[in-house]
């Protein structure tokens, strides 16, 4: 029983890669191979329920399917697989917008720039966690805090890589409205990107 159990994971990990090859390189019509990568990704969930590359890459599937209720429900299990990374919460605001509810929407993105908040007090140089700390900003709405934590950041002291990183931010960020305009059928998926 306990050989079977510490395999459960590993396996897991085998149909995440499978999951992945399909939707990445198969040449399949997209419908067949988003659809062959969702039930690859479920199967690997049934072995192990933790599986947080599964739940991520059933993130991406959902929203390619548009299903926001199922996204609402990914996003709360990923809240309590990483309670400590506001970027989920943010996520969950973005799919509770999506699903036409923004009150609550706006709920998510202040617990989530409060904990940013939080974290970069404590923190003050962490780079990956101002990035996304900017992304929700972005997302809830408070573009001139953005933009003034972005230039404020632009003036701190980073390795070169992450200040041509922040260089190319507006360019090569995806913004919110690319991504409702993606979901109301304006774009397709593949014409997704930066500003």
């Amino acid at each position: 029983m306990t050989l079977v159990s510490c395999r459960q994971p590993e396996k897991s990990e085998e149909l995440m890669k499978q999951a992945l090859d399909v939707y990445l390189f198969s040449k399949l019509d997209d419908s067949i191979k988003i659809d062959s990568s969702l039930s690859l990704t479920n199967k690997a969930l049934e072995l192990d329920n933790r599986n947080f590359s599964a739940w991520n890459h059933k993130t991406t599937i959902l929203f390619r399917k548009k299903d926001v209720d199922g996204l609402i429900q990914i996003a709360d299990k990923m809240i309590q697989l990483r309670p400590k990374k506001p970027i989920y919460l943010g996520q969950k605001a973005m799919f509770l917008e999506l699903a036409g509810k923004p009150t609550e929407a706006k709920k998510y993105y202040a617990k989530a720039i409060e904990k940013y908040q939080n974290y970069l007090e404590l923190d003050t140089l962490n780079f990956d966690l101002m990035i996304e700390y900017v992304g929700i900003l972005e997302a809830s709405g408070n573009i001139e805090k953005a933009d003034i934590t972005l230039n404020n950041m632009k003036k701190m002291d980073f390795e070169e890589y992450q200040l041509e990183i922040l260089g190319l931010y507006k360019e090569q960020s995806v913004s919110k409205e690319q991504l409702l305009k993606y979901w109301s059928g304006q774009i397709e998926y593949d014409e997704i990107g930066g500003q």
